[in-house]
């Protein structure tokens, strides 16, 4: 089982701002505004380019290391929006669980992977278990709470660039990963921040959005809403990769 987190994600009602900017939430939750925009979402194969070509269409740019997937590219329009500065840590999913009683979550595989202390992310945090925490935050700490879009995911990833990973090419400068993780999460905001001012968009652990999974992005939104129509089963998606891959 992948050992996943609640989305770096939980985040407010949508803003219209145009700067980023930071506010203090609940659990010590730091959410910061992401402006509204326009990028181009999911990679270009070479499966894409033969189905171009076959109808007439304009080539796109192939990706070697892109999957099935991750294609076709669109692009997406993206409303402003808030989104959490870092993973959600274990010290604040604590005192979600003190405040709501759910002592279930705490099982000894819980206890046995969350042992980087308080400022490491949660892990061992179900689709459904993030769910009843969105619900939680907004029945004790206003409305508005949510795991982001896949787009939205994506977009804050990006924060206007182009690069491999999130806030640059050089994957051991902004992300914890297995060859440099030394085998376990990392206490977060120890990489430096994308353009946005995000932590650990990249490496670290997998972060829950709202969309279900799709065989590819054919048919997707294209206003920055997640996909819950369609799902392949019940399965969930998962951005950002981890510190064990």
């Amino acid at each position: 089982m992948l050992r996943q987190t609640l989305a770096a994600a939980l985040f407010a009602l949508a803003l219209s701002t145009t700067q980023a900017a930071e506010h203090q939430g609940p659990l010590g939750i730091t959410m910061v505004d992401i402006p509204a925009g326009t990028f181009t979402m999911g990679s270009c194969t070479t499966e894409e380019n033969k189905r171009r070509a076959f109808v007439g269409q304009p080539q796109c740019n192939v990706d070697s290391e892109a999957y099935e997937n991750e294609s076709p590219p669109r692009p997406v329009r993206v409303a402003a929006f808030q989104l959490g500065k870092t993973e959600v840590t274990l010290g604040q999913f604590k005192q979600y669980i003190a405040a709501s009683g759910r002592s279930d979550l705490v099982s000894s595989d819980f206890m046995e992977d969350n042992n980087q202390g308080d400022n490491a992310p949660v892990v061992q945090v179900s689709w459904d278990d993030a769910q009843a925490f969105v619900s939680w935050l907004n029945s004790n700490h206003g409305g508005g709470w949510r795991l982001p879009s896949e787009a939205e995911w994506e977009y804050a990833c990006r924060a206007g660039g182009n690069h491999r990973y999130c806030g640059g090419d050089n994957l051991s400068a902004v992300g914890w990963y297995d060859g440099n993780s030394g085998k376990r999460q990392r206490p977060v905001a120890g990489k430096p921040a994308n353009a946005f001012g995000l932590h650990d968009m990249s490496g670290n652990v997998w972060e829950w959005v709202q969309d279900c999974w799709h065989d590819s992005y054919r048919g997707a939104p294209t206003d920055g809403s997640a996909w819950v129509t369609g799902c392949k089963e019940n399965y969930r998606r998962l951005r950002g990769g981890s510190w064990y891959n």
